[in-house]
């Protein structure tokens, strides 16, 4: 029941996401807002890069030494049990260098490249809405949506909030697998 009950959520938080950022009229960005937005869009174009060229395990120190501040917090719920010492930085490093490069298209859990549905800025949070393909076991195409939003402070992001439908880290990544310790 309790998964049921989580899948509901992550379902609910999904269709809310889709329904602000598509329902009401973005209203005039300040200077600094659309600067946040620059930000958040950058670090995803080098995390997309580094997936391309499958060299992001080897590049994620120097993205996360430009964007992410060394206080940032990850408040994903599939973050909370990645092993080992440091920050929720260094864990977020380690978790990208403990992945095989993943060239689109390729294995049972290939994740097609991601589509931007919208994002939009209020102070100093930035929230952006993905669409991505993922394939299954069995070859089935299907798409997940991402919603994420951050907190950036003079120029680098210092909080990440995310909910994915039915994604947890990749396999390989060190933390808790899809649907694991879930009854």
């Amino acid at each position: 029941m309790r998964h049921a009950h989580h899948r509901f959520v992550v379902r609910a938080g999904m269709a809310m996401a889709a329904v602000v950022l598509a329902a009401f009229p973005a209203a005039a960005e300040t200077p600094q807002e659309q600067a946040n937005e620059k930000v958040v869009l950058a670090f995803f174009d080098a995390l997309n890069a580094g997936d391309a060229a499958g060299t992001t395990g080897r590049d994620i120190p120097i993205i996360a030494e430009k964007y992410l501040d060394p206080s940032y917090t990850q408040h994903s719920e599939q973050f909370k049990n990645l092993p080992g010492p440091g920050t929720d930085r260094d864990k977020l490093i380690r978790m990208f260098q403990s992945m095989p490069p993943r060239p689109a298209g390729a294995g049972p859990a290939a994740m097609g490249p991601q589509k931007r549905i919208a994002v939009m800025a209020q102070g100093d949070l930035v929230m952006i809405l993905f669409e991505r393909d993922m394939v299954d076991s069995a070859g089935a195409t299907h798409p997940k949506y991402i919603f994420n939003m951050f907190r950036v402070k003079k120029g680098k992001l210092t909080e990440h909030w995310e909910v994915a439908d039915g994604m947890g880290p990749p396999p390989g990544a060190g933390g808790p697998q899809p649907g694991a310790g879930r009854p």
